[in-house]
């Protein structure tokens, strides 16, 4: 039993590695949350992260995270994996 699991660990492994989201993937899918403000706040800051905010691409092998942020504080976080992407805006403090 332990050898079946241990062998769906490395199949489940070595697909993720295949099919984790590239850079352009990620990058469009935080375009889209940029794109799509909920409030006045939102729409500013996404304007200026779409022009100048600073864009973070992490290569975890069997998944990905992609970073927007602006002046220092995160505005879109991205994670990829099976060649789907989650993206949501960081959580304002």
């Amino acid at each position: 039993m332990l050898r079946i699991i241990i062998l769906l660990l490395i199949i489940a492994g070595v697909a993720g590695y295949f099919t984790r989201p590239e850079e352009p993937a990620m990058r469009e899918a935080a375009n889209a949350v940029l794109r799509d403000p909920g409030n006045l706040t939102e729409g500013l800051e996404s304007i200026g992260a779409t022009v100048a905010g600073d864009r973070v691409y992490s290569n975890y092998y069997v998944a990905s995270k992609y970073s927007v942020s602006l002046d220092g504080r995160a505005l879109v976080d991205c994670w990829g994996a099976f060649t789907q992407v989650k993206c949501d805006r960081a959580a304002q403090s």
